[in-house]
């Protein structure tokens, strides 16, 4: 066969597989519903089939090797946030059916990973570790320290401190130590427990303050002299431990 005719067949083979998936792609809010619904009649073999379909899609989409692949990087959080958060809360009941069988236990892991992945530093950030927190406390987990390990994560690996950021900026050495001290609360589960409080009020005090002018120029000016000398005084001795 000569060369341009080889050339001419993987042209069109190409062709045909971007309309095809382009059509998958156009079908996948379906997919995943199918998902949803057979997860909400306990099909679980069948949901996981629609997830992963799903899924696939999405890889084949961005361009990635397999499902676990899929990164935040991938999408962008402007047009595409919904998505981003969809596919989080779609590995998170991956791993909730993947839990219950036994051989499964690493699947049940890199969907974990991924539900931490597409979490941290993510506006829905907060509804997220809430998620998995009413999860660990009224779920039996075959594998709940994979779940406790996940909800912890979610803290460990976000740069946000909000209220720190919000008074001195992202890259602030002050910024820095809070991080550092926030790392030490989550050693115990008090701390632990402070920092998801922390988490889930600060955010959305923040996202007030930043609307309104009065309101920003105030809490700047009042917080940041506490936060100055909270770092001069307590915070040394506390990081120094």
């Amino acid at each position: 066969m000569a060369p341009s005719s080889k050339t001419g067949r993987a042209a069109r083979e190409e062709r045909e597989r971007m309309l095809v998936l382009k059509h998958k792609f156009d079908h996948r809010i379906t997919t995943a519903k199918f998902g949803k619904q057979s997860f909400d009649v306990n099909d679980y073999a069948g949901s996981i089939q629609k997830f992963k379909e799903y899924l696939l899609i999405m890889a084949e989409v961005k361009k990635v090797r397999d499902v676990y692949s899929l990164t935040p990087g991938h999408f962008d959080p402007k047009t595409e946030l919904t998505e981003m958060m969809m596919i989080s809360h779609i590995y998170f009941e991956m791993a909730r059916m993947y839990d219950a069988i036994p051989q499964f236990h690493e699947d049940t892991k890199n969907c974990l990973n991924q539900f931490v992945r597409f979490s941290a530093n993510q506006p829905y950030q907060v509804v997220n570790s809430e998620l998995i927190r009413k999860h660990l406390k009224k779920s039996r987990f075959k594998n709940v320290e994979d779940f406790r390990m996940a909800y912890q994560q979610i803290f460990v690996q976000s740069k946000k401190c909000f209220v720190v950021t919000f008074c001195y900026g992202d890259s602030h050495p002050l910024t820095q130590e809070f991080r550092d001290f926030k790392d030490v609360l989550l050693d115990y589960p008090l701390g632990r427990e402070m920092v998801r409080l922390y988490y889930a009020h600060s955010s959305v005090m923040v996202s007030r303050w930043e609307k309104n002018l009065c309101f920003h120029f105030l809490m700047r000016g009042f917080l940041k002299p506490l936060l100055a000398v909270f770092s001069k005084t307590l915070l040394p001795l506390i990081l120094r431990k």
